[in-house]
Parts: C-alpha cells; structure tokens; sequence
C-alpha cells in the first residue's frame, strides 16, 4: 500500500506527465500569441482616441497662427481674410515701384475666385511619359489629388488596362474598353478635416499654410489668396495698410517622372528689410489599401549624423526607421505634435535629409532639389527646420496632416527668396528607388521595412526578407519568368538545403518507433512487473533502452520545423511588402485565361478561389475579401503529413498520444485560420513544400521499413565515454544522470551524525 501511494503522489511522475501533457498545448498558445502580436501588435490599425486634439491646435499651439479657414463666399469673407478696397484679383507682377511701400499692418490681399477648373499636371492617358496626374486647387495653391496613370487599385484593372493596351498596339478596331478612372490607385489626396465652429475645411497637399513677416503669421490656407497664372502656377500678394504691395508669393509646381518639383518666390516690393518664414502643409498620411488587414503607413525621415560627427558626409543618409512614426502613433493625442526635431535627433546632432510619407507599397517623400550631388546638398535644414502633425477623425477614418515650418531669412528691400523642395511620390519599387538617381543616394531603400510588426520586430527577420526578395527576384527575371514558379523552386532550394537534416530526423523518428514496437512486450512485462514501483520501472525501462541501443535524441523533434518557420514569416513579410509581387499572377496568368478567374491574380492577396467581396469585411481580426480555397487545402495537406512525420500509435504512451492529438489539431486547425487572409504566395510556398515534404517521408518510411531491425539483441551496456556521437553520448549521460539520481533517492538522505564532545 506504501508503494501504491508513493506511485499516486509521486511529484516527480505527476510532474512530468503534466509536461507531456501540456508542452504542446504551450507551444501552440505561444504559436498563436506571436502569430496575433505580428498582426494585431502595436502599430496594426490603432484607432483614434475619443477626444482627440483639434488638428488647428496642433497646427498652431507653436505659432499662435490664425486657424486656416474653409473656402468662404466672395459676399462673406472672414475676418481674417478681409477683402482688398478693389476686391478683384491683384496685379501678379510688379503693383507698385520697389522701396516705396512701407510694411505696416500687413495684410494678404483676397481675390474673388471663379469656378473655371483648373488645368492638371501630368496626364492620365500616356503613362510612358507621365506617371500621375495632380489635380491642382486654388487652397493654399497646392495639390487636391495625386492619381497614377498605370497604376491600379486592383489587378483585375490592372488586366483590363494591359489588354486594352495590346488591342490598341495591334491595331484592332474594337478593343476592350479601359477600366474607370476610380480604379486608378490615389496615392494621396487634401484631407478634409474639423477646424472649429462646426466647419470643415480641406487641407492641400504641399499647398501654402501661411508666411511670417517681422513676428506677424499671415494665413495663406484658402483659395481667396491665390491667383493661378498656368498649369501647377499661383500667385499670392501680401500689401499693407495703404494697399500698397509689399510681397509677391510665387508658387510653382513641375512633374518630372516620379518627382514633383515646388518653387516658391517671395519678391521685395517694400521700402524695408524684412525677416520672413512660412510654413506649408507637408506629404499627408497616404491612402489605405483595401482588403489591408495591418495597417503599415509611416511617416519616415532619412538624417545625417550631424557636421561634428560627420563633417565631410562620408556616412550619408541614413535611413534606418530609427526616427520612423507609425501612423498609430500619428493619431495619438498624448504623443508629442513634433516630427521633427525629435528629442533623439536633438541629443545626437542629427540633421534633416529628407521627410517622407509611406503605406505599404507607395511612398511620398520630401528631398533637396540637388541631392544627387551628395555631401552638403543632402541637406535639407536650409529649407525646412521644424515638422509637426495634426489628426482628427472623419466618418471614422483617421486622417493625418503635417506642416513644414522654414528657418527666417532676411528679405531686403528689393531682393528675393526662394525656396526649392522636391517630392517624391511613387511605389516603393526596387529598381526605382535603389537603383536610379537622386533615390539611391538618399537611401529610399530604407523605406521598405519588412515588419509585420513593431512588437518583436527581430522575429519579423528582415535580413531574411530582404534576401529572398533577391532570390525570388533572381529567379523570375533570369530562370522561370514567373513569380509564381519562383516560389516553387525557391521551395525546392530550401527543401534541398533542408534534406540532411529532415533525413535524419525522420529516420531516426521511425526507427525509435520501430525499435519501440520490437520491445514492447519487454516493455509490457516490465510495467506489469513492477506496477506498484514506479522507480523502478524507469530504473529497468532506461537499463533496457541502453542495452538495446534506443536513443530519443536521435528523432531531433521538431527541429526541420523550426529551421523553416524564419523562412515563413520572412516570406510572409516579403510577400505583403515587396511591390515587385505587388497585383502578379502565378502560373504567367492561366487562371485569368477563364473569364478573369481570379484565383491566384495577384500572389500577395488571398487566393479568391470561390468569390472576391466588393467591400472586404471584418471577421475576428482579418478583413476578410474572398472566399479562399488554399487556406483549406493547407489543413487537409498537414493532416495528411502528419500521418508520415508521427509514430505509429501502437507504440504510443497516453500521454504521447494526447500531445499528438493536440499537434494535429494546432496544425489542421490553427495554421489555416492564422493564415486565412495570408497572401496566396505564402501558402502557395507551404503547401509546395509540405506536398514535398509528404513525398520525402513516404520514401524514408519505405527505406526504414526495409531494414533489418532484429538485430535488436541484448548488447553489452555502452558507457557515455564510449559514445560513438554527440547525441548518443548525450544520450548516454542523461541515462547515467538519471541512474544515479534513482539510486540515490532509494538510498535516502544521506545520515549525519553530531560528535559527542
């Protein structure tokens, strides 16, 4: 009865069974927390808090500058905009002689503005010499819209425009009709947002916020101001008292390729010098992807390491995401209104190259005009010293804006300042912005971060993400000519590499279940032996695996697992970043062949085997667009694969069975969900390489079934030290370990006696 109850409560037996019982239960919960973290983490689509700063407090608290108003009627001018004597529009060029007015009571003169559209820069119908179209506005003599020329919202677009396209350059007669121009992709457009007392007021992009003279901030944020004179030309006149012209603002905007250019002019028509500074509405928070279920929009700033540390800019930009500002953090009110300087920048020296704006594919980005001259002409403090932001939240959507505030300069009488900025706005495309000038010089390429997540952004791996982008790269431009293929042999490389290791895990795993089968019935009468000892049980179950050669160790568990899970999110990372794989089909389109099938269209969204959704919806934490099939076909591969990885049941403790059980189901059930909404090409890589994976352990199952296992004879007892390998000496010790831990516990503690004095 004492054995009995030794065996019942023994913490050590009831200890490990609980281990063996629930290890895979932890390891599956820790599966899904980094699973759920890497999505839902810090940074994943935060929304607003209620009671979120006004975005004109934001835009004002460090200036005192008057609230930007809306647009408002000729009839009712605000007060701040009070109309000129005239009303009409002001004279452009020279209104008055130079050095004859005086710079008292400044005031921007207002201009009634007429409805006639205005002329756009860019073009939408030939995207080899233009990329974009900007929609001009009166406000604040800035940008309303940025729209792509070829660039599509969705790759069903993207198709139609291509074949449209062709018919045209062979000559038919009725080709397809192009697709909408709503589904042109909007990089970014004038943000609509609160500005106080009930009002709305649109905030332009790159448009004028206002221009200091002498202490005084005069806005600048309204159509009113403004005279357009040309295609992406304005022109604003600041006048005294009297009427009298003192400033004349020219602003002018160009389009060359992927880079906007924006001049401003300010001209001296007064008597005196001036000191002058202005500030204009920076790169915005850019559109959304639909069907985006982790929202990846940054705002992003490339530095120097300052003239002390870096006097001659040997080191040159540098874009590391260490001064990065997720957008969650943009639209958070208790975070500081101040991009730029941060208080890192600051305690470092760092200095200002350029300041930028990025989503998951597209990036637009403010840089010097001559930055590809390198050194000092990287640096952009001469133009901008100070950036801040603003958010509100309209109809539920967050929206950002950013003011870029100018160093004083002097004006004289007479003079003039300029001011140059380039912006870049385009996709975050490889061969673009690490290969051509002025991009690569400024680094562009550190936009691209392949994080799935802030929340451990190690185990995103972008070292690894960054080189199978190369590798698929490699093989779609020079072997197979298609991503989808590229995949495929990227699983076979891996799969290859992968082999030694899987070979022997697998082998050594059916032969210890083997080995396990052939001692069974000495395992049977050992138990049935001392049933009420469970000491000795393990005591005479470790003598019989030592004497018969059974190592453990020798199946490595899940290591081949493991070795490729990196290589999973990596992918996954790369998969959802790289704009290469961005809207390409697998197969070089053979699906699309069948009515525009849209299964597998586009290898870095879901499959959409059974249905694409016109608005995605949102299920747990997914938006889920389609119905998919390869989620599906994934739990079905792994139940399959798990018949070849596992140890026949027959030779299976209870507890060994539960953990099983339990795998199985993590396996079948979990990864498919988690994987739901993944895109296509990562589980097209997965289910490649389980496929093979499934292969691989039919052929070693066959091999270990054709060996002549007995030979299982008693052997003589292999010491540690006579070990052949480092698992099995390995092995060894922890058997001689345990032995000596059972003989000591059956001997007792140890007996101390005091000495008589």
């Amino acid at each position: 009865m004492a054995s009995q109850g030794h065996r019942r409560t023994d913490p050590d037996a009831v200890a490990a069974r609980r281990r063996r019982l629930w290890l895979p239960v932890v390891i599956a919960g820790v599966l899904g927390l980094v699973l759920t973290f890497v999505i839902t983490g810090p940074g994943n689509k935060k929304q607003p808090k209620e009671g979120m700063k006004a975005p004109t407090a934001a835009l004002v608290e460090e200036t005192a500058a008057q609230t930007p108003p809306a647009d408002p009627p000729a009839s009712e001018p605000s007060a701040d905009d009070a109309p000129s004597d005239s009303g009409t529009a002001p004279e452009t060029t020279t209104a008055v002689a130079p050095g004859t007015a005086t710079a008292d009571q400044l005031r921007v003169r207002l201009v009634t503005p007429d409805d006639s559209p205005l002329a756009n820069l860019g073009s939408l119908i030939a995207p080899e010499t233009d990329h974009m179209t900007l929609s001009m506005t009166r406000i604040g003599g800035g940008i309303e819209q940025i729209v792509f020329s070829d660039i599509w919202v969705t790759a069903k677009a993207k198709r139609q425009a291509s074949a449209h396209r062709a018919a045209v350059a062979a000559g038919q007669s009725d080709p397809p009709p192009m697709p909408g121009d709503d589904a042109r992709y909007v990089l970014a457009q004038e943000q609509m947002l609160p500005v106080g007392g009930g009002r709305v007021a649109p905030f332009p992009i790159l448009g004028a916020r206002s221009v200091t003279i002498n202490g005084t901030e005069l806005n600048l944020a309204s159509a009113s101001c403004w005279t357009p004179n040309g295609p992406g030309v304005f022109t604003a006149i600041v006048e005294n008292g009297d009427g009298d012209t003192v400033l004349e603002i020219e602003r002018r905007f160009s389009l060359d390729e992927w880079s906007i250019g924006i001049e401003q002019t300010i001209r001296s028509h007064g008597a005196d010098d001036l000191q002058v500074s202005w500030s204009q509405f920076g790169p915005p928070g850019l559109s959304l992807d639909t069907g985006s279920y982790m929202d990846r929009r940054r705002f992003r700033i490339g530095y120097l390491l300052g003239q002390e540390k870096d006097p001659q800019r040997l080191a040159g930009v540098i874009a590391d995401g260490a001064l990065k500002v997720e957008f969650s953090e943009a639209t958070d009110d208790e975070a500081s209104s101040t991009l730029w300087p941060s208080p890192l920048s600051t305690e470092e020296g760092y200095e200002l190259s350029w300041f930028g704006s990025s989503s998951r594919y597209f990036a637009m980005v403010v840089y010097p005009p001559n930055a590809a001259q390198g050194g000092d002409a990287l640096d952009l403090g001469g133009e901008i010293e100070r950036i801040t932001r603003a958010f509100d939240e309209v109809d539920g959507v967050a929206k950002v804006v950013t003011v870029m505030f100018s160093p004083e300069h002097t004006l004289t009488a007479g003079g003039t300042v300029t001011s140059s900025l380039t912006a870049y706005a385009g996709p975050l495309k490889r061969s673009i912005i690490e290969e051509e000038q002025p991009y690569s010089t400024l680094q562009f390429g550190g936009l691209v971060l392949y994080r799935m997540s802030d929340f451990c952004a190690f185990c995103t791996f972008q070292w690894l993400a960054v080189f199978l982008v190369e590798v698929l790269t490699f093989f779609d431009h020079f072997v197979v000519f298609d991503w989808g293929l590229a995949i495929i042999l990227l699983v076979l490389c891996v799969r290859t590499l992968l082999h030694p290791i899987t070979k022997k895990s697998q082998m050594g795993m059916q032969i210890f279940s083997k080995k396990m089968s052939k001692l069974k019935p000495e395992l049977d009468r050992i138990q049935r032996k001392y049933k009420d000892d469970r000491q000795r049980y393990q005591q005479e179950q470790l003598k019989l695996f030592r004497e018969h050669g059974v190592n453990p160790l020798q199946m490595l568990g899940c290591l081949p697992l493991f070795l490729q899970t990196p290589i999973w999110i990596a992918l996954w990372a790369a998969l959802y970043f790289a704009f290469d794989l961005r809207q390409e089909a697998a197969f070089y389109g053979f699906f699309q062949l069948f009515a525009g099938w849209p299964f597998l269209g586009d290898l870095a969204q879901p499959d959409h085997f059974f249905w694409t959704f016109d608005e995605p919806f949102k299920l747990l934490i997914f938006d889920v667009t389609g119905i998919n099939l390869l989620p599906f076909l994934l739990g079905g591969i792994f139940f399959v694969q798990q018949k070849y990885m596992t140890p026949k049941a027959a030779s299976m403790s209870p507890e060994q069975e539960s953990q099983q059980k339990i795998m199985r189901v993590m396996m079948v059930v979990l990864f498919p969900v988690m994987l739901y909404s993944a895109p296509s090409g990562l589980l097209l890589y997965i289910i490649t390489s389980s496929m093979i994976g499934i292969a691989e352990s039919r052929a070693i199952r066959k091999k270990v079934e054709a060996m002549d296992l007995d030979e299982l004879q008693p052997k003589r007892a292999v010491t540690a030290k006579g070990a052949q390998d480092a698992q099995g000496r390995a092995y060894q010790k922890m058997l001689d370990r345990r032995q000596k831990d059972a003989d000591r516990k059956r001997r007792g503690p140890d007996q101390k006696f005091k000495k008589r004095k």
